[in-house]
């Protein structure tokens, strides 16, 4: 079954500023493309793909188009999807 930990430390790590939203984004996109399910809840899976589309518009140059998000969006979006996250995981 897929958990929201790995995605929960990454929302944190990059809206902290431990990681860059180039890394998060390097990071995210494979994580969710490659992750197992079902998730625990519609919740469970409406956060990390949250979470996937901040990384994915953060990263769209495999598009050949401008990214629509900057970094500092980037860290706000994934603190609000962290904060959900935190609530679903306890």
């Amino acid at each position: 079954m897929a958990t929201l930990e790995p995605f929960f430390v990454l929302a944190k790590a990059v809206s902290e500023g431990r990681m860059s939203p180039s890394e998060f984004s390097l990071v995210c996109l494979p994580l969710y493309k490659g992750y197992g399910g079902p998730y625990p809840s519609p919740e469970h899976y409406q956060a990390a793909t949250d979470l996937f589309y901040v990384a994915h518009d953060y990263d769209s140059a495999d598009a050949e188009v401008p990214d629509l998000l900057n970094g500092d969006q980037v860290r706000l979006k994934a603190a609000d999807i962290a904060r959900r996250m935190k609530i679903l995981l306890q």
